[in-house]
């Protein structure tokens, strides 16, 4: 979790919409540049499971994946600038620093 500085974010980078997992060892078990609720459920019950096999001793071994993920080149309508109003104006910075100024 970050703290409202994101220290975290930058210590990982600092695109918009980062998201990262970390194991209780501190080992990145995930990250991707644009946060996808459906993914970060899916690898936070992967890694339940494999807790509760591992606590079963069931041996379990860890396993690289990597793919490509489309997302809307633009927002539809205002939902574009009400993220970014929500965000506040340093995730604002943040994205124009990036990707140049929106438009």
């Amino acid at each position: 979790m970050d703290d409202l500085d994101g220290t975290m974010h930058r210590a990982y980078g600092t695109l918009p919409n980062m998201v990262y997992i970390l194991d209780r060892e501190g080992r990145v078990v995930y990250k991707a540049m644009w946060t996808d609720h459906a993914d970060v459920a899916a690898t936070l019950a992967n890694i339940v499971w494999a807790e509760e096999q591992q606590a079963q001793g069931i041996r379990v071994k860890t396993s690289y994946v990597e793919r490509h993920a489309f997302i809307p080149a633009s927002y539809e309508g205002d939902l574009r600038e009400r993220v970014f109003d929500r965000a506040g104006p340093q995730a604002s910075r943040d994205y124009d620093a990036m990707f140049g100024a929106r438009s």
